[in-house]
């Protein structure tokens, strides 16, 4: 196969940097080394780290638990062993190497499909752990029963057959979950306030909640048992809407009629007997208006008068502060999500409190590796102090109303407790120290006893706990309220309900206590009043609520509420004028339907196991050498017959005492990706193309071979590359050979030969998430052969490539690109003289972009790069066209007759309303200006197509660029009679452009037209192009 430069050069303007890394893109970042380890159960591995044992035997028996109720549903086995990668805390999972994309606060963990591996990580709560293994386990399970085991088998599955988001995620929840209060709530407000999209179009975090309610809702009617039988539909009819026919009798269209019919008589008469938020309080934000998602976390001053809140109405989490009477925005605190310490705010678990003289707000936050205290000065806006302690994670702290002391929730080792660290002293003290989730603390007027929520039962005496204790025996699924004595430790029991409780506030006098509970099925607000222990609702909302902050002003009670799709925060006024008895609230469908558990589908039991007969001893041996997977090395020696068994007996992986045998983590490859084709031409002869990507467990050692043989080795493609990452630097080494052919029409050339290789080292340094070091050395030969003409001399470069660029990059994206934030890099590109086939230059460039977020859907973008070379044979920059094109053209024809057109110069894009090569020179600038909006929202065609669109996305354009030759710079000359100088060196062009996203890729469309501000308009140049906008 013949291979043309003009495919070449369509793969470097998709892919631009290809040669040299990463461009762009926020940072994986390992801000520690971990020694691994693994434990094995019956059908798991189940890896974790230093302190993260009891953790990792926590999650061995629910993951046998609940596999084996997935086994019942599903009427399945699985064929295949399960990998469980268990981090000690959610900053340690955002380190994982298994995903390489940077880690995100809301992702609870993942599911890697190619070789089953389930990474979850453990955060203080035990309950919120053992869902998100059910979870994650039923997409494992879920995947071998329909797809098969191994890569080869998904791949091939995948592309057979996908399987919607709504029934993934939505069967993930139901099988975890069955159905709880907080879904509940979710779909009751969708139902009320009528926005349930059809089953077709469960996108989002409606994939989950409203996935899980369709399968609850089949359930419901059918019986548990369909669920099953909807799956193992799927898996023969290799197709979703037959499976769906042939199971339930229904396609998604009648589905989500009867679906929707069964949500209103589920939901509506709750409009009746149940009170919207505001209500109930007077609402302070709006999350409509401000077309946002989440205001939480509220937290009232000592004075009552105002409020510090958690909001993502600026597309980053933020910390802001407002009036308690009207809502009004004063100022804004704490900027998130843009720094390296303050990397994520922990707005899953909302928790800020003022200092005694309310001049500082404390709150946690992620900062780096490590989780960490933060005290903000109101006034000054400004963090003044960080406080950093030795410990896995911490969350919700409380500042004491009478001292110099905050009590916050530290995970650390499995044990998520109450800690208390004095200002003054500087000393750090641990509260509660035993294996029970002690969350959410809350200081006593009098500074004497802190509140807080706990799993712990009635186990008050944390000395009396036996020490053969396992939490996951115990029923830890319910949480109650308790109080603990600041002084002796002495733990007293406030709630013992069937419902969960949540958010424990003292009243400003002491004398009340104040909390959530979602007994009857809703999170409402109940009192506790100390001195006669009795319990009352003073709410009856129709969704939930959240976040109690009560302080300084007795007759005000901040509080968070979730209503039209979206999180606010309220404020209820004489909170103690609504008296024991006056509120009186009604069990929801749910909680009728199901007296007994409460909560939907009981959780898997934890059945204890009989300890084998011959003690076994622990295997230590430690780490010395790469290996390669058995199967995978032996797969032409090994007869499949003397194959170990998949499925280990207790014996194998416990000892004689009941503990597991533990075993230091060795790097094995295995396969992540095989593929490959061949064929056999009477002229070219043997052709064929093979790519393998191995890795190890842990996703740090990674090495992929390519090959596209093509006649011999000469003519052929192929790379290696092997990349390094347990660290937090990075490195690589890599070699390379690509042979290109192409077709020069000057002089009669005809066809020419390029082999293109060479081997390059890698290094990449993150600062943090968003900043890093990058730097490569390559060495690289170029050697063209003119097969037409052979008696033109063949030509040689040889160039050793220094590579150094810095990296900044804070952006949100969007459907089609960024929406919000700035990015920008410097890079340093040298490459010495070598001899006489050498090539020396000196490149330094610049680009800048910075994101404007307008509403909730508009954006202004504005870009401006530039770059010079120098040297005796400085790099060219090409200006004109856009990137990804499709359709292109070129002004004055391809540059493919010398090799340093081809090979050392960069194309700077977009520039439209041009072709490719419209500017060339060794010095460029580039300003790029955007107004985006939406487009088209939702378009649904008639007869005879039947489809729709949605999400289209437009935008407004100028591209202005210029680029030139050394000091030869003509901006601009007056000609002719006009008075307005004609661009000469500048490039203008405008335009307008539409952009969707089809999943795989981003489809664009512009039309520009250019000027030279004087004579002419040139255009209309239609782009067609494919990436994610700059």
């Amino acid at each position: 196969m013949l291979r043309s430069i003009k495919y070449i050069m369509i793969i470097f303007v998709i892919v631009p940097g290809v040669l040299f890394g990463q461009y762009f893109g926020k940072n994986k970042v390992q801000y520690e080394y971990f020694h691994w380890q693994y434990l094995q159960t019956e059908h798991f591995d189940v890896y974790f780290t230093d302190g993260g044992k009891s953790i990792a035997e926590f999650a061995g028996e629910i993951a046998e638990a609940s596999y084996r109720q997935l086994k019942e549903d599903f009427r399945y086995e699985i064929s295949k062993r399960i990998t469980l990668i268990v981090h000690n805390s959610h900053n340690d999972f955002e380190q994982t190497n298994v995903d390489l994309n940077p880690g995100e606060e809301s992702v609870g963990g993942f599911t890697e499909f190619f070789k089953d591996r389930v990474v979850v990580p453990y955060e203080g709560e035990w309950e919120k752990f053992r869902h998100v293994i059910h979870h994650e386990l039923t997409h494992a399970v879920m995947l071998q029963m329909v797809y098969g085991a191994g890569v080869q088998s998904i791949i091939t599955g995948m592309a057979r057959l996908q399987i919607p988001l709504w029934l993934t995620e939505g069967l993930a929840e139901y099988e975890s979950r069955g159905w709880d209060t907080e879904s509940d709530m979710f779909m009751r407000d969708a139902a009320l306030n009528e926005y349930v999209p059809p089953v077709d179009y469960l996108y989002g975090y409606m994939a989950y909640k409203g996935g899980q309610s369709v399968l609850y809702y089949l359930a419901d009617k059918y019986g548990g048992e369909k669920i099953g039988e909807l799956l193992g539909k799927i898996k023969i009819t290799k197709s979703m809407s037959r499976g769906l026919k042939q199971s339930i009798g229904v396609d998604t269209k009648e589905l989500t009629e009867k679906w929707h019919l069964y949500l209103k008589r589920e939901y509506w008469p709750d409009i009746a007997d149940r009170k919207e938020p505001e209500e109930i309080g007077k609402r302070l934000t709006d999350h409509e208006k401000w077309h946002n998602f989440v205001n939480s976390g509220p937290a009232l001053s000592p004075k009552g008068d105002k409020i510090a809140f958690l909001s993502d109405k600026s597309g980053y989490f933020d910390i802001y502060l407002m009036s308690a009477i009207d809502g009004k925005i004063i100022s804004k605190l704490v900027s998130g999500q843009q720094t390296p310490n303050l990397e994520e705010l922990h707005w899953l678990r909302a928790g800020l409190s003022w200092s005694p003289d309310s001049k500082f707000v404390v709150f946690a936050a992620k900062a780096g590796a490590q989780d960490a205290l933060h005290i903000v000065n109101v006034k000054k806006r400004k963090i003044v102090k960080e406080l950093k302690f030795d410990l896995d994670g911490i969350f919700t702290p409380s500042w004491s109303p009478t001292s110099n002391e905050i009590a916050f929730m530290g995970v650390q080792n499995g044990e998520g407790d109450i800690y208390v660290y004095n200002l003054k002293t500087k000393k750090l003290r641990k509260l509660t120290h035993d294996v029970f989730s002690d969350l959410q603390p809350n200081w006593s007027p009098d500074g004497k006893k802190i509140a807080f929520v706990s799993d712990r039962g009635d186990m008050t005496k944390m000395d009396e706990i036996p020490p053969d204790f396992k939490i996951f025996r115990e029923d830890f699924s319910q949480k109650d309220i308790y109080v603990i004595d600041v002084a002796s430790g002495e733990i007293t029991r406030i709630t013992d309900t069937s419902g969960l409780e949540s958010s424990p506030v003292f009243s400003p006098d002491g004398k009340k206590l104040a909390y959530t509970s979602d007994q009857c099925g809703i999170s409402n607000i109940y009192v506790h009043d100390i001195e006669t222990g009795i319990n009352y609702p003073i709410t009856n909302v129709v969704t939930g609520i959240f976040n109690l902050s009560w302080r300084g002003d007795e007759k005000k009670i901040a509080f968070t509420s979730f209503y039209k799709g979206g999180y606010d925060v309220y404020l209820l006024r004489n909170p103690l004028a609504i008296k024991a008895g006056d509120t009186k609230l009604k069990d929801t469908n749910f909680i009728t339907k199901h007296p007994i558990s409460r909560r939907g589908k009981k959780r898997p039991l934890v059945w204890d196991q009989a300890p084998p007969e011959k003690p076994e001893v622990t295997e230590q041996k430690k780490y010395k050498h790469f290996v390669f997977d058995d199967k995978f090395k032996n797969a032409q020696i090994k007869p499949l017959e003397q194959e170990k068994p998949i499925f280990l007996d207790s014996t194998e992986y416990k000892l004689k005492t009941g503990d597991y045998k533990v075993h230091n983590y060795r790097v094995k490859f295995s396969p992540d990706l095989i593929y490959g084709n061949a064929q056999y031409d009477q002229f070219f002869g043997l052709q064929g193309m093979t790519q393998i990507a191995l890795s190890d467990v842990l996703g740090n050692h990674r090495l992929n071979i390519y090959t596209n043989l093509f006649y011999d080795l000469r003519n052929s493609n192929y790379q290696v590359s092997y990349f390094y990452l347990p660290h937090k630097t990075d490195f690589g080494i890599g070699a390379f050979h690509y042979a290109y052919y192409f077709y020069i029409w000057d002089y009669g050339i005809g066809w020419v030969r390029d082999r293109n290789y060479g081997a390059n080292v890698y290094v990449s340094h993150p600062f943090s998430k968003f900043n890093r070091l990058d730097g490569a050395l390559t060495w690289i030969s170029i050697e063209r052969d003119y097969i037409n003409v052979p008696w033109l001399a063949n030509e040689t470069r040889n160039l050793l490539l220094a590579d150094l660029s810095y990296t900044n990059d804070t952006v949100l994206w969007g459907y089609t690109g960024p929406v919000n934030g700035n990015r920008y890099a410097f890079n340093v590109r040298y490459s010495p003289a070598l001899g006489n086939s050498g090539i020396e230059f000196l490149t330094l460039k610049l680009d800048y972009r910075k994101y404007f977020k307008i509403g909730k859907d508009y954006n202004f973008v504005f870009r401006f790069s530039g770059g010079a070379s120098g040297g005796k044979q400085p790099q060219q920059f090409f200006l004109g066209g856009t990137s990804g094109w499709l359709n292109y053209k070129t002004s004055g024809g391809l540059r493919v007759r010398n090799l340093e057109d081809i090979y050392f110069s960069t194309f700077e894009l977009p520039m439209r309303g041009g072709y490719y090569y419209e500017r060339v020179g060794n010095r460029f600038f580039l300003n790029n200006i955007e107004f985006r909006f939406p487009l088209i929202r939702y378009f649904l065609m008639g007869w005879p197509l039947g489809i729709g669109f949605q999400n289209i996305r437009g935008a407004l354009f100028t591209d202005i660029g210029g680029a030139w030759y050394d000091n030869n710079f003509r901006g601009a000359d007056a000609t002719g009679n006009s008075r307005i100088p004609a661009l000469k060196d500048i490039f203008f062009g405008y335009g307008i452009g539409a952009r969707m996203n089809l999943g795989m890729f981003v489809l664009r469309f512009d039309v520009a037209w250019n000027s030279d501000w004087a004579n002419y308009t040139h255009g209309p140049y239609y782009y067609f192009s494919i990436g994610p906008e700059f």
